[in-house]
């Protein structure tokens, strides 16, 4: 089907907006129970009602959520294949990534807690003026209200010094409002979210124009990459925002400035060490891909963690630089609906026990597995 060009723009802002407010409503079903957004009572009202479809009406809420993956993926592939045709301009990929970042900074972050301890590592340095990494939020029972809807109360701050820091400022603007600080933090998340978009656009741009707006968009309109980076909000995309946004700079010739900044997304987190590599043996057009999924790989087998969606944020930044390989692409599809499916079980159980780990490993693996065929295939044909 052939799509004028004028009609091809307004596809894509209408399916963009109807998925960024269909996520948004959506994760405020995930809204904890013993969290209390605001005293208004309308708001609490409202609130109550789309925690009962989250925690009461179990089956109704998966369906709304494959629903939304569905609606997600959908526009993913379609908008990848308007700008492959050149139906959409750079400034409608921009207008429509300011757009969904202004719904969902307001989202709640639905599928993680780890926001809301950031929050309180935050809280601890300057309201209880108390060191991080010597203290647990559990030693604050009594009289820390946050206590009751957060995780891991038990342990001390696992996060760097740096990432601290830097999360001082968006607390301190939120002049001790709950909902305030929540958005402050979302928005510096999101603002490193539109430097990786920014620094993928300009790492392309000397070779295609179409090239570069394609590379953005296949990273920028993931829908693991919207959920975890800009629902979710991990500080993730704040490391991988650094490490790309050297990665622009080293191919400016800015070495010395490339490299600091690599630093800094090494001081949020490790793992982008993996990238240093890259200032020993030049530009290397694959290096930096094959690095940082070699890093994931060796984190994974030698920590012997959980899989996590948000870990693929470590990596797809670098798989967004070939946006012509349609091989890659094809995996991408897999390897994103297969971490994002992980989820389903528990939104449908409500607990991470029995059968959720099996059914966690189905349908993770079954998308991988099929992309990974398609991407064989793929790899064949050219």
């Amino acid at each position: 089907m052939k799509y004028d060009k004028k009609i091809a723009p307004i596809i894509f802002y209408v399916f963009g907006i109807i998925n960024s407010f269909g996520l948004f409503l959506y994760s405020y079903t995930q809204v904890d129970l013993n969290l209390t957004l605001s005293r208004i009572s309308v708001w609490q009202t409202i609130q109550k009602a789309f925690q009962s479809i989250g925690y009461f009406h179990r089956p109704v809420s998966l369906v709304l959520f494959l629903g939304i993956l569905f609606l997600l993926f959908f526009w993913y592939g379609l908008t990848l294949y308007f700008i492959s045709k050149k139906k959409l301009g750079a400034t409608h990929i921009w207008i429509m990534i300011f757009c969904m970042t202004g719904i969902l900074i307001f989202a709640y972050p639905a599928f993680s807690y780890d926001l809301f301890n950031h929050m309180f590592t935050a809280k601890t340095v300057l309201l209880y003026q108390k060191n991080p990494y010597e203290v647990t939020p559990l030693q604050f029972t009594g009289f820390e209200s946050w206590l009751t809807f957060m995780h891991w109360t038990h342990v001390v701050s696992i996060y760097s010094p740096l990432w601290i820091v830097m999360t001082l400022v968006p607390y301190l603007f939120g002049f001790g409002y709950f909902l305030w600080i929540l958005w402050n933090f979302k928005l510096l998340i999101a603002a490193f979210y539109a430097l990786t978009c920014y620094s993928i656009l300009n790492i392309l741009q000397r070779e295609d124009d179409s090239l570069a707006l394609s590379g953005m968009a296949m990273f920028a309109f993931n829908p693991l990459v919207i959920i975890e980076s800009l629902v979710s909000a991990h500080n993730d995309s704040v490391m991988m925002g650094c490490a790309v946004f050297a990665l622009y700079l080293f191919t400016r010739q800015r070495t010395v400035l490339s490299f600091f900044t690599l630093s800094v997304s090494i001081a949020m987190k490790l793992i982008s060490v993996f990238l240093i590599p890259i200032y020993l043996f030049g530009k290397v057009r694959w290096l930096p891909l094959v690095l940082m999924a070699t890093g994931t790989f060796g984190f994974l087998l030698f920590t012997k963690r959980e899989v996590m969606p948000w870990y693929f944020l470590w990596t797809l930044p670098f798989i967004a630089l070939y946006p012509r390989k349609k091989w890659l692409i094809a995996l991408t599809f897999g390897i994103s609906l297969g971490l994002l499916l992980r989820y389903a079980p528990y939104l449908y159980y409500g607990h991470w026990n029995d059968p959720v780990p099996l059914i966690k490993l189905w349908v993770t693996g079954v998308p991988i597995a099929a992309s990974g065929v398609l991407a064989l295939i793929e790899r064949k044909r050219y």
